[in-house]
């Protein structure tokens, strides 16, 4: 019996060592990643980009494409712009808002506060932008991609995958993964993933870090 349950145990840990770790542990991994863009991103005051934008969609064999700019500046103004294939987009800044699109006229202004849907959009480009890790911990469940479980720190641009801790929220979007530049400093790649498989992934390109931005650039 003593060598039977012996045998057993042996097994058993073999294959234990198999089996992905608990989450918990996974997002106690993440924390020297995440401490590490902490500190690059906080040197980081303005930010202007292009921006590339892929739907992959189920039901359309093509993918659908859209192009535009990133811009930000500390503390909590951005502008996110899609100028092909048609022209929209929205900026904020210090609760304000504006939006426009080429078939409405001129931008139109609004509160933050009167557009909660707006308001956390907003919050959450902030947070991804300033890596406000307190924040998004709060809403997501922060882990490295499986690729990067077992990978050196260096080896590779950090990339991370938020899970959304509530039910209510899984049932739209099942994750985004979301990845850094090699310094750190800023982020290059979002994929949303949609819980029906669906999924749209962002490109950063062209980056400009802690350079003047013009006046209106937020208006």
């Amino acid at each position: 019996m003593c060598r039977v349950t012996t045998l057993f145990l042996l097994l058993l840990g073999l294959f234990s060592s198999f089996l992905p770790p608990p989450v918990g542990a996974l997002e106690r991994k993440v924390e020297p990643t995440l401490q590490r863009i902490r500190e690059a991103a906080a040197g980081v005051e303005t930010i202007a980009s292009t921006m590339e934008q892929e739907k992959h969609l189920k039901v359309f064999a093509e993918i659908l494409k859209a192009r535009g700019h990133f811009v930000f500046q500390r503390p909590d103004c951005w502008r996110w712009e899609l100028t092909e294939p048609v022209l929209s987009g929205v900026s904020v800044c210090g609760g304000q808002g504006w939006r426009w699109h080429e078939k409405g006229g001129k931008a139109q202004s609004f509160k933050l506060a009167d557009e909660p849907w707006l308001s956390h959009f907003a919050t959450q480009i902030t947070a991804w932008t300033t890596a406000d890790f307190d924040f998004l911990q709060k809403e997501y469940v922060l882990t490295l991609l499986d690729s990067q479980l077992n990978s050196d720190l260096n080896s590779e641009r950090p990339s991370l995958k938020l899970v959304p801790r509530e039910a209510a929220a899984r049932r739209l979007v099942a994750s985004l993964e979301i990845t850094f530049s090699a310094d750190y400093r800023y982020v290059t790649r979002i994929i949303i993933r949609e819980a029906d498989g669906d999924y749209t992934a962002i490109n950063f390109r062209d980056v400009i870090i802690n350079q003047p931005l013009s006046e209106d650039s937020f208006k």
